[in-house]
């Protein structure tokens, strides 16, 4: 095995791992969703609306301070992005 074939069975063998890894996020999300739902119910029972601002602040920016790799502008993208997804489920 020459140079270049090992990264390619290194490249193969990240990737495999990235799969496995967007994967067991989208459990997490799909996790998260199940719970917005019943945060949604609840919402309805006390009429309260859907959008809370300080709640996703406060969410975004605690994950923000947790992150060690990814750029807080990214951060707030991607966080921006669930919520959003999450909001719709509630309505």
């Amino acid at each position: 095995m020459n140079g270049k074939e090992k990264y390619i069975k290194k490249l193969k063998k990240y990737r495999e791992e990235i799969n496995k890894l967007d994967y067991r996020i989208l459990e997490l999300l799909n996790a998260r969703g199940n719970l917005v739902i019943k945060v949604g119910e609840i919402k309805r029972i006390l009429e309260l609306g859907i959008d809370q601002p300080q709640r996703e602040k406060e969410i975004i920016e605690g994950i923000r301070k947790m992150s060690s790799i990814l750029k807080p502008k990214s951060i707030e993208a991607i966080w921006t992005e669930i919520i959003n997804a999450c909001k719709l489920i509630q309505e």
